[in-house]
């Protein structure tokens, strides 16, 4: 108690005051300065070549280093440093997937937005870079619990939903992950953290999308159950819906998981012939078994997009398997499976329906192609 009294009196005292202020403007400095440098690299980041998962994290110095060790005309050029400074190089750009040159891996587990840095961006639109590129957001911790809570419910509402009849050969899956993602026009609501909701919600642009499918003369189906989960496991519970579904359509090869990026109206909205458009991007999970049948599937569908609607399609985006992001998306139960985020938290279903009714079309060119034709 006495060494807290001496240490308050300490603090009290005019020069401990003034240096306890710059500390906290020195350490407010620091972020505002890595925050800056990262967002000003955003602006010209675009994807490079792959080198692999184990080196993806290190540093070209540090790589340098370690083939000198068996180039011996690589040590000048290296200047080697000794094994303790090399062990501790790797060390933080492996173990903890740290660089001392770039303050990015420093704050990415601390400060959530710059776990972004974690994608990689494949094909862009115009205005697209990684400070506008999808961004997923956790449900509110209450809407989470009454989730978890109202299954059944939400289960029996899913079922008054009628698919128009189509095609009985079943080849698109939707499903929806983040089933509660939502549009703020839609439930009357301002704030950008509270668009979600149980029952207003992306699923209704998923059943209107395989509803156009069908009426295309693709047969398409949705999922009847919602996940059993919150933000927490969602990808492993519509995995085993989606699996469930596969099963009783054996003839499914397209799996799109539909979601709604947190991303403001500028970012996410299009006007194209005097009609306004949800904007659709594109994700790729970079772990997925199926990642180069997957990209390549990203890429055509974007490109197709755009020239049927102009700038539609922002992009296509990769993300890895790093800092909380799940880099797999269930797409390695297909090679021809989407991630697809339909407009943002400020876009309306009639936006998105527009919206995904582009991409049925798209879609359906592409399956009748593939489809061979029989006298």
């Amino acid at each position: 108690m006495q060494r807290f009294r001496d240490w308050l009196a300490l603090l009290i005292k005019p020069n401990s005051r003034k240096i306890f202020v710059v500390l906290l403007l020195s350490t407010a400095l620091t972020f505002s300065l890595a925050g800056a440098l990262a967002m000003s690299q955003a602006k010209t980041s675009m994807r490079s070549s792959s080198l692999g998962k184990v080196t993806s994290h290190l540093h070209e110095r540090t790589l340098l280093l370690i083939m000198s060790r068996v180039i011996p005309y690589l040590q000048e050029e290296s200047k080697v440093v000794d094994s303790d400074s090399l062990f501790s190089r790797l060390f933080f750009e492996t173990v903890a997937s740290m660089n001392p040159q770039d303050p990015r891996t420093f704050l990415g587990r601390e400060l959530p937005l710059f776990t972004l840095f974690d994608a990689e961006i494949d094909l862009a639109s115009t205005g697209t870079d990684l400070t506008s590129i999808p961004i997923e957001s956790p449900p509110p911790p209450e809407l989470e619990q009454e989730i978890i809570r109202g299954l059944n419910q939400i289960d029996r509402e899913r079922q008054q939903e009628k698919l128009v009849d189509g095609p009985e050969m079943k080849k698109v899956l939707i499903y929806h992950t983040h089933f509660w993602e939502s549009y703020l026009p839609e439930l009357k609501e301002k704030n950008p953290n509270k668009a979600s909701s149980l029952h207003t919600n992306i699923m209704k642009v998923g059943w209107h999308m395989a509803n156009t499918l069908n009426k295309m003369g693709v047969g398409a189906v949705t999922i009847d159950q919602t996940p059993k989960t919150g933000w927490h496991g969602a990808y492993k519970h519509s995995r085993d819906l989606a699996v469930s579904m596969m099963k009783q359509h054996k003839e499914i090869t397209y799996l799109i998981d539909l979601h709604r990026d947190s991303r403001r109206r500028l970012q996410t909205t299009k006007e194209i012939n005097g009609t306004i458009y949800a904007q659709l991007a594109f994700v790729v999970g970079e772990a997925s078994q199926n990642f180069e049948k997957n990209l390549q599937l990203a890429r055509e569908v974007h490109h197709r997009i755009n020239q049927l609607y102009p700038g539609l399609s922002r992009g296509v985006i990769i993300k890895k398997r790093a800092n909380g992001n799940n880099g797999e998306y269930n797409q390695s139960l297909s090679p021809n499976s989407m991630l697809v985020e339909v407009g943002g938290v400020d876009n309306t279903f009639e936006e998105a329906f527009r919206s995904v009714e582009a991409l049925a079309e798209v879609l359906t060119e592409r399956i009748n192609q593939a489809t061979p034709v029989t006298k």
